[in-house]
């Protein structure tokens, strides 16, 4: 018979899709690495002010202003929105993009509504 180990939840998201449950552990990992790393600490709020930043400029924000792990969690947010287009898991990746502020390189950088958010 399967083991205690195997009926075991996953740390992270023990109730949620493998897609839903990839991000959570992509923000988790991320907070953790930029807490360690970044001058500015990993937030929705700092996020949102880079990526506020990155839109002003029309291109990448100064090293001093960037945020470890949110253009990560942006990557994913968006890759996420380009596999579903429609339906739950785009309507979480919007909702996800819009709460860090997502904005994309490119000239000029892609912004949620550009992705259909």
């Amino acid at each position: 018979g399967a083991s205690l180990r195997s009926r075991r939840p996953t740390l992270f998201a023990p109730q949620r899709s493998p897609p839903m449950a990839f991000l959570a552990r992509l923000l988790a990992l991320s907070a953790v690495a930029a807490a360690s790393v970044s001058a500015t600490s990993f937030s929705p709020e700092a996020c949102t002010d880079m990526f506020a930043t990155m839109k002003k400029l029309g291109g990448p924000v100064p090293p001093s202003e960037g945020v470890m792990g949110c253009t990560e969690v942006c990557a994913k947010v968006h890759e996420l929105k380009e596999y579903w287009g429609s339906g739950e898991m785009a309507t979480f990746a919007c909702a996800q993009g819009q709460k860090y502020g997502c904005v994309w390189p490119g000239t000029p950088p892609t912004t949620m509504a550009d992705i259909g958010c």
